[in-house]
């Protein structure tokens, strides 16, 4: 005890004599003079402190309430976003407003003591928030329970059902607490999609009222909460202003072209939204390379999608311009049923039913998404590859803590300063993690039994190649704020593995793709942690427990919707409410994939060219690379080839009205304010965007419960000038709905 308490002191007094140095300067002081360069690194000495009291608790009665109460709601609101035309992930910013709002009360109401034991604190807040965050996570797993309801008429047992969610959670999680000294502990590392929320937590807790940044943010808030149920609710035509559509309010290509209220509306070139839901906050706060790479792609979206589909390619006129369901070679839906017998491929009833088809932009988003996967790992290994070895060899050598601490000096084990500031606080040892991994693995193979679809070693393999995907998707994330989809991918290996099994295929998917998107939110999480100054195990338990509320209340939503919205769900236009793109998307690819992937993803197949996209994936990095290595002084190292590729099929499903809102905010402010009004954009723009997401999101978790279905009641609003009639036969943009 002695021999830990010395160590302790220890570390208190090289975290005090960093955080003395480093707290020469404030945050405001520093953010009146930095200029931030167009990757966003920088931003970061503007926006964390470098000040910590290793004393204020975290684990407190606040915590346990609020956190408890925070990750039922978040828990809900991210499964009903599963079912909504965009899909959006459940802000962080909100959660904090209410983690904020309740932990003062909570402060002042209870009685000084074991249950309020000192001031409500942003470490306090911080961990609350991630374990309700954490709640909200975990969504993708509920894919397969929805696309076996729907379209296999298979149901879960509740109990199966929440393993099946907590395991795709937890092997992430495991997988993580190896890679930390080369995905959260660098000061590369910075995740700029995390700083929002560390912005709004130094800011609540400056201690000044009056503070700017803080009236900014509430401003924001009440805003957006009043706002968002005018295009949500009230006038859903402005959730794109298309002045084509509205000059021409009947033709079909110009739907194709400018609309994109509705999901696969149309591309909705040049539409304006007045709606942040569909926004987002990506232009405020992505690095100015990313948003560059991400135009670039979005431009070639718009012109190839339309030439696929002008110059018939994969027959595509006689499908629709967008859709991700199945067709036969007529333009009928194509019924799976037909083909598979125990859930299986039936070869006879294959060859007298035919092949199914997709639409020209569905397949080519698949063939885009295969793309993004290679080139983001020969990306990472060709710009990283020797920092990511520096930092294996930190983590196995011997010379190390024994906590895991990482070593070296490269970009990649250079830690940053917070990292030191955190060790005052003892480190989550390996075999915490290596625990979790094993019970979680172990409840996979529970899982595969129970279902008895995906055989033992294909659930080993899909788990090893998920902890090798980590380091590429959670180094992209770590470095851009952009991480390439590897579901796709994933899943067409399960289909040239496991031919003729569709439902092998989901497993095979769910728990390799959801393990890859759970580790890299967790690496987020760990970070915001580690700006936070909060102990490693304080975050590590708070995660287990949001994860464990959401698996519960993931499932009980999940069942709710399907049950009250099921013939919505299976209509592929939806409605301005509600979707199931995300479940008809999974299992078409389950079935295209899962069944038939040798008949007609291999050479000389229908879609042979969406598996060649593997290889060209691979080689497009490599001329930027070498371009750079020969040629340093133009720029090349800024092509992110992974960025490019996934933009490349950004308009191919959802809604599409926003992004050119989006690239006006990009160009406002990453490229102008920040180079030109630094003082404002490093004081402000984190701010604002939380204050923009949080009253957007919880107006539209009111909305959702209160008239739009999700509570059991719906209640239409009037039709007038920006709510048309469905039946006038237009969508709420007034593009018309005539094919």
């Amino acid at each position: 005890m002695d021999v830990e308490k010395k160590d302790l002191e220890s570390k208190e007094t090289d975290a005090e004599l960093h955080s003395t140095h480093a707290g020469a300067a404030t945050r405001d002081e520093i953010a009146e003079t930095l200029k931030v360069d167009a990757w966003g690194f920088d931003i970061v000495k503007a926006i964390v402190s470098a000040e910590d009291d290793p004393t204020e608790p975290v684990f407190t009665f606040r915590f346990w309430f609020l956190g408890t109460i925070l990750g039922i709601f978040a828990g809900s609101l991210g499964q009903l976003y599963t079912f909504k035309p965009q899909t959006v992930a459940v802000s962080s910013l909100m959660l904090s407003v209410f983690g904020y709002v309740g932990g003062l009360f909570l402060s002042k109401v209870l009685p000084t003591g074991v249950l309020n034991p000192s001031k409500f604190n942003k470490k306090e807040l911080a961990l609350t928030v991630i374990c309700a965050s954490t709640a909200g996570k975990g969504v993708a797993s509920t894919l397969i329970i929805g696309a076996k309801d729907l379209f296999f008429n298979q149901k879960y047992a509740y109990v199966d059902a929440i393993i099946l969610v907590m395991v795709t959670q937890f092997i992430g999680y495991g997988a993580v607490g190896l890679f930390r000294p080369v995905l959260v502990y660098p000061r590369r590392a910075f995740y700029p999609t995390a700083l929002s929320g560390v912005s709004l937590y130094e800011t609540l807790f400056a201690q000044n009222l009056n503070d700017k940044a803080f009236k900014l943010f509430w401003m924001a808030t009440a805003g957006l909460f009043f706002w968002t149920f005018m295009p949500q609710y009230l006038a859903p035509t402005l959730i794109g202003v298309s002045v084509f559509c509205l000059a021409n309010q009947n033709s079909p290509r110009f739907t194709q072209l400018f609309g994109g209220v509705n999901n696969n509306e149309g591309l909705g070139i040049l539409s304006i939204s007045f709606d942040w839901n569909n926004i987002g906050e990506d232009g405020l706060v992505y690095p100015w390379v990313t948003q560059v790479n991400q135009m670039i792609g979005m431009i070639g979206c718009v012109i190839i999608i339309p030439l696929l589909y002008d110059n018939n390619v994969w027959n595509a006129k006689s499908f629709p311009f967008m859709a991700q369901g199945l067709y036969l070679a007529t333009g009928k839906k194509y019924n799976q049923s037909k083909i598979l017998t125990n859930n299986a491929l039936d070869e006879d009833k294959y060859a007298a039913y035919g092949q199914p088809y997709y639409a020209s932009s569905w397949a080519f988003n698949t063939m885009m998404q295969n793309m993004s996967v290679t080139a983001g790992i020969v990306h990472v290994i060709l710009w990283h590859g020797s920092d990511i070895m520096a930092g294996a060899r930190s983590v196995i050598n011997k010379n190390k803590n024994t906590e895991g601490g990482p070593v070296g000096s490269n970009e990649l084990t250079d830690v940053d300063e917070t990292y030191l500031l955190t060790s005052v606080h003892p480190e989550v040892p390996h075999w915490w993690y290596g625990l979790l991994m094993v019970i979680s693995l172990a409840l996979g193979f529970y899982s595969c039994l129970r279902d008895d679809s995906l055989p033992w070693w294909a659930f080993i393999l899909t788990i090893v190649m998920a902890f090798f995907f980590i380091i590429v998707s959670g180094l992209l994330a770590a470095f851009t704020g952009f991480s390439p989809p590897f579901k796709t991918f994933i899943q067409l290996i399960g289909g040239f593995i496991l031919p003729g099994k569709p439902i092998a295929n989901m497993y095979f998917t769910t728990f390799g793709a959801n393990t890859i998107t759970e580790a890299v939110a967790m690496c987020t999480d760990l970070k915001v942690g580690q700006y936070m100054k909060i102990a490693p195990r304080a975050v590590f338990w708070a995660q287990m427990y949001g994860g464990f509320i959401g698996a519960l209340v993931h499932w009980v939503l999940n069942h709710i919707v399907l049950e009250q919205k099921r013939d919505i769900l299976l209509d592929p236009n939806g409605d301005n409410n509600w979707s199931g793109q995300n479940i008809i998307g999974f299992n078409t690819k389950a079935i295209t994939f899962g069944t038939l992937a040798p008949k007609i993803l291999a050479a000389g197949g229908t879609y042979e060219w969406l598996s060649y996209a593997f290889i060209v994936g691979a080689v497009l990095p490599i001329p930027f690379w070498l371009g750079h290595k020969y040629f340093p002084k133009i720029g090349f190292n800024y092509v992110n080839t992974a960025i490019l590729s996934w933009y490349f099929c950004i308009f191919t499903v959802g809604v599409n009205s926003g992004w050119t809102s989006r690239i006006i905010l990009g160009f406002t402010f990453q490229l102008y304010m920040r180079r030109y009004q630094s003082a404002w954009f490093n004081k402000y723009t984190y701010i604002l965007a939380a204050g923009l997401n949080a009253g957007t999101q919880l107006a539209v978790f009111l909305m959702s419960f209160a008239f739009q279905g999700a509570g059991g009641v719906t209640v239409d609003p009037p039709f007038w000038a920006l709510n048309p009639n469905p039946e006038s036969g237009v969508f709420s943009d007034y593009c018309t709905r005539s094919k």
